[in-house]
């Protein structure tokens, strides 16, 4: 015993000690209530008779302890955890998302996505970053706590980030893996109850424009669009199939070709990318709309009534609630982990139309 009182190191009191000691106990016995207001340092120097360097350490002691909360210039506050704003600071939770500069200049549709996430990101305690590819290599548990992937079907490099510990949510893409969040419109039946509206409207012979490259989500909206036909191929003589990622300019040449021979009584365009084309076309050949042919487009492109000059209809998604929503649930599934399911939620959307 007296060689351990010898030999072991004894820790020297702090000169903060003291003062350190007091703010807790008040704190721990409700002397201090939350939200309370702790002394200004000036007078937390003069009470204690220390310097403010030490008075400063020991607040900080407090601040990662949970106790107190700092707020500029106004002072020390008592942690309020039930009160978001004398809550403990949080660290900010780093998410990536697969999105370039270059995306928001060709697509309204990424933008409204990243506006939306961007406007929820702050609120959740997450610092949204972009990011230029999907890699389980770049994306490391070090640096990224979560990522929101979009335009991107589940697959092997996906899983291999989850299991680095990464939490991941497709956008609107369907997830079967039971690790992979997804939050997602289903092309294929929202595709269905647009093309047979038309029907029920007494369309006949509804051409289709657009591209067929293989795509999960253009199978879906073609799939949507043959269920509504019932057929099990698109017909020739109602199918203007398109290059994927062509110019607006050839797009345009394209289906004005396809009408000058094909006069069918209503479209269905599955991507909103191609309507102002076709709006193009249907005004260089003088077709009327509804009269000769109705029009329905997917995607949110009721902006563009100003701009063709005629009524259509269109497919609207939810993207704002949809983003939200993702960046809500990476947010507490990155703090809370396995007490969280995984998130697997379907969004309804709605057939709108343009006056």
């Amino acid at each position: 015993m007296l060689d351990e009182l010898v030999h072991k190191p004894v820790r020297k009191k702090a000169v903060y000690d003291r003062m350190l000691n007091e703010i807790r106990q008040a704190i721990r016995s409700g002397q201090l209530p939350p939200r309370s207001r702790i002394l200004s340092e000036p007078e937390l120097c003069e009470r204690y008779c220390i310097s403010r360097v030490s008075v400063r350490t020991a607040l900080a002691k407090l601040e990662k302890d949970g106790l107190i909360v700092k707020k500029n210039g106004l002072g020390s506050f008592v942690c309020d955890p039930a009160d978001p704003a004398f809550s403990p600071a949080q660290e900010l939770n780093d998410v990536a998302i697969n999105l370039t500069e270059m995306n928001f200049n060709v697509s309204w549709y990424y933008t409204k996505i990243y506006q939306a996430a961007a406007a929820t990101a702050p609120q959740c305690r997450v610092k949204l970053s972009l990011v230029s590819e999907i890699s389980a290599a770049l994306l490391k548990p070090n640096h990224w706590k979560g990522l929101l992937a979009l335009n991107t079907d589940e697959n092997a490099e996906l899983e291999a980030i989850a299991r680095q510990g990464i939490e991941v949510i497709l956008f609107n893409r369907i997830s079967y893996h039971p690790d992979l969040a997804s939050v997602y419109v289903d092309y294929y039946e929202e595709s269905f109850r647009a093309v047979r509206s038309l029907r029920e409207r007494g369309c006949r012979k509804i051409a289709l424009i657009t591209p067929n490259d293989g795509t999960s989500s253009s199978v879906a909206r073609i799939g949507g669009y043959l269920k509504a036909v019932d057929r099990s191929f698109p017909e020739p003589e109602l199918f203007c199939s398109l290059v994927q990622d062509r110019p607006d300019a050839e797009y345009t040449a394209v289906i004005t070709e396809y009408l000058k021979s094909h006069r069918p009584d209503a479209v269905y365009i599955p991507f909103g990318a191609h309507f102002l084309p076709f709006a193009a076309a249907a005004h260089q050949l003088n077709i009327r709309i509804p009269e000769d042919m109705a029009v329905i487009s997917f995607d949110d492109i009721g902006e563009m009534r100003n701009f063709c000059g005629f009524p259509f209809g269109y497919v609207k998604m939810p993207l704002a609630q949809m983003a939200e929503d993702a960046i809500r649930y990476l947010s507490e599934k990155i703090i809370r982990r396995n007490a969280v399911p995984v998130l697997k939620r379907r969004y309804p959307a709605t057939l709108e139309f343009s006056n």
